[in-house]
Formats: structure tokens, C-alpha cells, sequence
């Protein structure tokens, strides 16, 4: 049961003022106007109101003791976290020579009345370069390459030439060439290559097209996706298209693209950085009957977008002079200070004969020497301290940290400071410059900025202190190792492998077996964390944005860092006993690909089913998920075994659907197809394991 919160004295404003009037019959019973109107009860509620803050400050007095408590035991209220966002810079008009935006840029939100101006700054320079276009092709996506030849062959034995259109030909009187295949079918795909990095620009393509050629589609909803090469397996992304002034290639105009991160890649034995158009599987319902014909196509680029977040950047703030003194302490002019970079935010003391020295950040003195230059930060007060000098008992003094010397200058090289939850800003609304920009017309952010959070309380700080006071940073038991390694930043979750857990070598399906962890070691499976940067493009997934994580992982995106398991590593060894070895690795990940056949209310039209098709598809990749998935929605166990059953009612509990008619499970492994094993009944897995959504299909019968 724990402590209740103690107030010294409960008593409030109108609890004095009834006393008191209580009491005027007994101390002055000439006193008979005890209405507001009267001057002494106006006497008496000014006296209230003056006690009434008197006890409130009174019972702050547990609350200072609780802070003392925890400052003793190493327990520090975190500081605010900045809110981030992507933020798009467009040109004035496009440039023939890269141009480029300094890091530190500051955007802003329009000042009213009522709020202020909230103020972001770019995290990275940008440079804009000219795209230069060095090669077009035409082929099918579903084709794997034939050894030796030119030609691709596709699964249902259909031969698909591949076609490079000549660039010199280009807007020639006459000439035009085909976006896709004559007959166009799901998987065909315009690729456009590119002989520079092009990552996170904004590109405006601008086609001649013939009138009204692509025949059968809806301008609205085309049945394309524009994505670019990311590299891996199967690596491409989804570009986001602003304005699509072509109708789906039906008439001349522009296309603007919003282009995410690129990567260097080999197609067509061609490298390059690649853009691909690629008709989805909407081409089988609403799609091209001929393909559109292009005239000529030019590619400018039009801005970029670089990653911004909820901070104000000081650089060179003087701090004032050393008076050669054990724990020194000055205060910066803003507050709250943001997290520092122990390499960037560094504090420089200039000696009177110009020598600078560096101080950098610590968390606490208690592993500082009298030679090492550390200082401290109260992030919410915005105070530097310097190192204190602790009397011995021998009666010498020790000094923890150095010093600066008397009469040395304290300069802050850089910081920042804001963050909180009032950064979490809606979308396109940093639309302000804060300076002028050449040639930068206008900036905005089409994404709302997320990840803002206002400093730690004191009662989430107490919440800490049975875990702290268990552990007392000292890694012994399984769950010691969890909660540590958890801790670290880059790191989601992870499981402590103890050898009573499974039998060792024991066989599970798609020849999988249990660890063996010898005695004296610590096993512990790191799932690394991910973004929707991470995410596959699929056709048959509309990622959900309030669900960041419901789509299918990019495979590379899960592998464990050698610089994450170097920071988990730095962070258990002080805390592991002696003699005992740490095994830090991967989960192992168990490749589940889903094929159900499930079926619509009677009478729903085809594109409710697509509808009903999408939000079955949406809940197995949530469900099937290490980090959204499994029975409470916060990650596929370890270890927890997958039954035929439970997909069953995920898919009945689907809106729309009105019986899960088929359903079977396959293990998979991605990039080789011919590796696939059909589950019957349930799939049981070792305690390191952990499920992962491969390709899943659904089939909506009515």
C-alpha cells in the first residue's frame, strides 16, 4: 500500500473565513454585521486569504523533502523534449547551381494576439541540387531478371522486354515513347534515373503528353504509386505526390513530388539514383487500357525538405568570470535548456593569456577527478555548476572536477532551449522565415510536428523510485537486465534469455532452435527501434498515420547496430557483477506471411470490398508486429506462439467483415521466396523469437 500524500494542514480561504466568523461572537460579541459589505469582514478575508497562501507554501515543505530524496538517490526530473518535424523549403524558381540552406535554420509559426511565435530550427544543412536525368526504362516489377539475357520473365511465364528510351530524342517532332507496356498490367513501371543524390528534394516533372492517352482511369485515384530506391531488400518508398497537373499523364503539365531518402542503386546494369512509377494492383479494376505516351519530360527541382525541431540555438552566451572557487555556479539567460551534446555544448574558459580550455557535460561528479573539466546542467533552471571541493577525513580536500582558473572568461560555445508540448504544432503551420533566405520563396511543414513533451513531474519522478531503489543501477537479475537495456536510447524493448527457459537445441518449425546459455552468461535480445522511415510500400497497404508502425518493415531496418549494441554495452558493464559476460544480439525474427480469404456483407459494392480488403490488411500487419502487435497492441511477445484460431477472430473483428472463411499461416523468409513452410494449428516459438509480418494477402469474397 503506498504512503498517502501528507498535507501539514488542509484548512482553505473559505475554511479560515467560517472560522473566524465563528469566532466573533466569543472574542467581540458587540461585533452583529457579519455581512460581506462591512469593513472588518473585509479585514477578516484579506487575513484569510494572506493565511491561506501561508499554508500553501507551508505544505510544500513535504514536497522540497521528496526532491532532497530524490537528488540523493540519483533521481533527476527529465527536461523537455523538442517536438519534430520535417519542414519543406520551396524556390522562388528553379536554379541551373546547387544552392544551399545553413544548418540552424529557424521557422516559425505566425505570432498572434494571443500566442507566441513558436520557433523551430533546421537540424541539418540542405543543399538543392539541379537534377540531371541520365536514363528512362520501361519494364515489369513482377519479373525476375533472366540469366545472361536482356528480357524479364515474369511468374506466369510471360516474357517482358525491358525498354531504355533514348534522351536525345526527346522532344523531337514526332517522337514519343510509351509510360508502360502497350497492354499495361499490374507491376509495369517508369523508372527514371538520376545521376546525382536527389534524397528529400521536391521535384517538379514536367510531361508533354498526348491528350486525353491514358484511356480508363480516374485522374483522381490513378492506379500508380511514385517511390524511390532506398536500397536492401526490396527497398523502394513511397514519394508523395503535392499536385499532379498531368490528370494521371492524360494532358501536359507539371508533377510535383516530395522525394524521401535515396540511395545508390544498379538497375538495367545502369547506376544511379532511381525514381519509379509503378502501376499498383488498381490497374486490374480501374486502370489504363493503352498506355499514355510521353513527348518529353524535363525534371526541375523546386526545394527540400529538412528535419526541424522545437529548439532556439544560442551560440557564444558568456556565462561571466571564474573566481577560482569550488562549485561555481552561473545561470544561463534562457530556459529550459534542451539535452546537451557532450561534444558540441561545451563550455570554454579563456585565460587571461588566451588560452581556452573545454568543460564538458556530466551527469554528476561522483567519477570526476580534480584534472578532468566537467560541469553539470539543471536543465529546468537553466544553472551551471562546477565541480565541489568534499572535506576528508584525514582533512585534506578533495576536488571533484576541475576548477577554471581565477579570473578565466566562461563561455557557452552553443545550446538550445524550448521543447515542451506547445512545439507539437498542427500541420502546415511553420510557415514563417525568420530571415530572409535568396531565393527561398516559402516554407511549410505538411506534417503535424509530434514528440514535444513538457518536463518530468514530481509525481512521475516518484513513480521511478521503486525501480531505481530496486535495482540501484545494478544489473543482477533477469529483469534488472530488461529494464537497463531497455533504457537506452535506439533500443524498444528487450528480453533477458535465462537457461531454464527452454530446452537447449530444441527444434521448433522452419528449423529454429531454443539457445543455450551457458552459466556466467547474460543473453539479452535487443529489438532495435523503428520509424516509418522503415516501412515497405506495398499495394495492398494504406499505412494508417495514427498506427505509424501497421505496415511491413523493411528487414535491414531490424538488425542490431554494431553502435547500439556498443552504447547497451557501455551501459551494463559498470552494472554487471563481476565474472559474469554479456551475449547481446538480435531477436530472432520469425517471418509470418498471412493468406485469408474472408467475406463482405451481402451486396457491398467493390469498392466497399477494396475498403473491408484494406482495413483486414491493416490489422494482421498491426497484429503481426513487434512493436504494435500481439493481444494488448504493445509488441509480439517473446517467445508467445501464434494459433490459426486467434487470426480467426482478428479478421471477424475487422468492420465489414462478416466470416473469416480461410485462413493460413506460412513461415517465410524475405527475399527468398522458395523458402516457405505452412503452419498447421499453432506456431510455437523459442523465447528469443519474436513474429514479423512478411507479405500478407487477402481475398474478399461477397
Amino acid at each position: 500500500m503506498p504512503l498517502p500524500t501528507v498535507n501539514l494542514d488542509d484548512r482553505r480561504f473559505d475554511d479560515i473565513l467560517e472560522e473566524a466568523r465563528r469566532l466573533i461572537p466569543q472574542f467581540c460579541p458587540e461585533w452583529t454585521d457579519h455581512n460581506a459589505s462591512d469593513p472588518g469582514m473585509a479585514i477578516i478575508e484579506v487575513f484569510a486569504w494572506m493565511t491561506d497562501l501561508l499554508l500553501y507554501r507551508v505544505n510544500q515543505i513535504p514536497d522540497k523533502l521528496l526532491v532532497t530524496f530524490l537528488d540523493m538517490i540519483g533521481v533527476q526530473l527529465s527536461p523537455p523534449r523538442a517536438a519534430s518535424a520535417p519542414v519543406t523549403f520551396y524556390l522562388s524558381a528553379p536554379q541551373d547551381v546547387p544552392l544551399a540552406l545553413s544548418q540552424g535554420t529557424e521557422v516559425a509559426t505566425i505570432r498572434t494576439e494571443i500566442n507566441e511565435a513558436i520557433v523551430f530550427t533546421t537540424e541539418r544543412e540542405g543543399v538543392i541540387h539541379p537534377p540531371v536525368v541520365s536514363g528512362l526504362f520501361t519494364a515489369n516489377t513482377l519479373a525476375q531478371p533472366q540469366a545472361g539475357t536482356g528480357e524479364d520473365v515474369r511468374p506466369e511465364g510471360l516474357v517482358s522486354q525491358v525498354q531504355q528510351h533514348e534522351l536525345a530524342r526527346l522532344g523531337l517532332p514526332g517522337h514519343k515513347f510509351p509510360v508502360f507496356q502497350p497492354e499495361p498490367q499490374a507491376g509495369d513501371a517508369f523508372f527514371i534515373q538520376f545521376a546525382g543524390d536527389l534524397s528529400d528534394h521536391v521535384l517538379a516533372l514536367t510531361f508533354e503528353v498526348e491528350l486525353a492517352g491514358g484511356a480508363g482511369v480516374n485522374p483522381q485515384f490513378p492506379p500508380y504509386v511514385w517511390e524511390a530506391w532506398q536500397g536492401g531488400v526490396g527497398r523502394w518508398a513511397p514519394c508523395d505526390i503535392e499536385y499532379d497537373g498531368t490528370h494521371a499523364f492524360n494532358m501536359s503539365g507539371e508533377l510535383i513530388l516530395r522525394v524521401p531518402t535515396m540511395r545508390e542503386g544498379t538497375f538495367f546494369e545502369q547506376g544511379g539514383y532511381w525514381l519509379r512509377c509503378r502501376l499498383t494492383s488498381e490497374q486490374m479494376y480501374n486502370g489504363y487500357k493503352v498506355s499514355p505516351d510521353v513527348e518529353s519530360l524535363k525534371v526541375d527541382a523546386r526545394g527540400i525538405t529538412l528535419p526541424a525541431r522545437h529548439a532556439t540555438v544560442v551560440h557564444g552566451e558568456v556565462l561571466g568570470q571564474s573566481d577560482g572557487l569550488p562549485g561555481q555556479r552561473f545561470t544561463l539567460l534562457n530556459s529550459p535548456v534542451l539535452n546537451l551534446d557532450p561534444d558540441a555544448d561545451v563550455i570554454e574558459c579563456v585565460l587571461p593569456e588566451g588560452v581556452v580550455q573545454e568543460y564538458r557535460p556530466v551527469s554528476d561528479f561522483s567519477e570526476s577527478t580534480p584534472n578532468d573539466r566537467h560541469f553539470m546542467l539543471d536543465n529546468l533552471a537553466a544553472a551551471v555548476s562546477f565541480g565541489p571541493a568534499v572535506l576528508q577525513t584525514d582533512g585534506s580536500m578533495y576536488r571533484f572536477g576541475a576548477i577554471p582558473p581565477q579570473d578565466a572568461v566562461l563561455r557557452m560555445r552553443r545550446y538550445q532551449f524550448g521543447g515542451g508540448t506547445v512545439g507539437n504544432v498542427p500541420a502546415r503551420s511553420l510557415v514563417v522565415l525568420k530571415s530572409s533566405i535568396p531565393y527561398v520563396a516559402r516554407v511549410t511543414n505538411h506534417v503535424a510536428a509530434a514528440g514535444g513533451r513538457n518536463a518530468q513531474t514530481l509525481d512521475d519522478a516518484i513513480l521511478r523510485v521503486p525501480q531505481v531503489l530496486r535495482t540501484r543501477t545494478r544489473a543482477v537479475t533477469a529483469d534488472d537486465y530488461e529494464y537497463l537495456a531497455a533504457h537506452v536510447d535506439g533500443v524498444a524493448r528487450a528480453k533477458c534469455i535465462t537457461p531454464n527457459m527452454a530446452t537447449p537445441g530444441q527444434t521448433y518449425p522452419g528449423q529454429i532452435r531454443s539457445l543455450s546459455v551457458p552459466p556466467g552468461q547474460v543473453t539479452l535480445a535487443l529489438l532495435p527501434q523503428v520509424s516509418t522511415d522503415d516501412l515497405i510500400a506495398l499495394d495492398d497497404v494504406v499505412i494508417d498515420p495514427l498506427s505509424p508502425l501497421s505496415g511491413r518493415i523493411a528487414p535491414e531496418r531490424l538488425t542490431l547496430s554494431a553502435e547500439l549494441r556498443a552504447a547497451v554495452q557501455d551501459e551494463l558493464d559498470p552494472r554487471r557483477p563481476v565474472g559474469t559476460t554479456l551475449d547481446l544480439r538480435a531477436p530472432q525474427y520469425v517471418w509470418v506471411s498471412v493468406t485469408a480469404t474472408i467475406r463482405a456483407y451481402s451486396g457491398a459494392a467493390r469498392p466497399v470490398r477494396e475498403d473491408v480488403r484494406r482495413r483486414a490488411l491493416r490489422a494482421l500487419y498491426a497484429y503481426l508486429n513487434p512493436f504494435t502487435g500481439g493481444p494488448d497492441g504493445t509488441g509480439w511477445p517473446f517467445g508467445r506462439a501464434l494459433s490459426v484460431s486467434e487470426l480467426y477472430g482478428l479478421l471477424r473483428g475487422v468492420p465489414g467483415v462478416e466470416v473469416a472463411e480461410d485462413v493460413q499461416i506460412v513461415l517465410t523468409e524475405p527475399g527468398q521466396p522458395d523458402q516457405r513452410e505452412h503452419i498447421v494449428g499453432s506456431l510455437p516459438l523459442p523465447p528469443q523469437a519474436i513474429i514479423v509480418s512478411d507479405v500478407h494477402h487477402v481475398r474478399v469474397d461477397h
